[in-house]
């Protein structure tokens, strides 16, 4: 699944049976290649409610399934979660620990069990990388708001 698909997908609370809210932000944890917390926004469309990813059952084709929406919520994030929103995701610059320029990132496929990234998609792929690639999270490097650093083909 297409981790751009998910904001906008309705939450439902398996533990008792009804719709809790609407996704309205995904954060990744880019270092451990997965999703980190999906951000819930309430019926009311005030209320904002952070779930970890422990907590979501499936990521459906029209539905996230979570196990319990009531007892959890992490709160503010807090100063050292390096969580990425799925925005900062969307042109993200990419190039290689030798300098080369890579493209830029599109979008993440994300698998709808475990929440891990299968892999990250360029958009404009340039140099080596011209055609459509799929950068494998084993190959990050390091990543910020700015840039994601990736390993050399060899």
């Amino acid at each position: 699944m297409r981790i751009s698909r998910v904001p906008g997908m309705p939450v439902v609370d398996t533990h008792v049976a009804r719709q809790a809210g609407v996704v309205s932000d995904v954060l990744l944890d880019m270092q451990g290649g997965r999703i980190a917390v999906l951000n819930v926004k309430h019926g009311d469309g005030w209320q904002v409610q952070r779930i970890p990813a422990e907590y979501v059952y499936r990521l459906g084709p029209h539905t996230v399934l979570v196990a319990d929406t009531v007892a959890v919520d992490l709160g503010p994030p807090h100063a050292d979660e390096r969580w990425f929103p799925i925005e900062s995701l969307v042109g993200l610059q990419v190039m290689t620990e030798g300098g080369d320029n890579v493209g830029q990132l599109q979008d993440a496929d994300v698998d709808d069990k475990t929440l891990a990234v299968r892999s990250y998609l360029l958009r404009k792929p340039s140099g080596l990388f011209r055609r459509p690639v799929r950068i494998q999270p084993q190959d990050v490097i390091a990543c910020s708001y700015e840039l994601m650093v990736i390993r050399e083909k060899r």
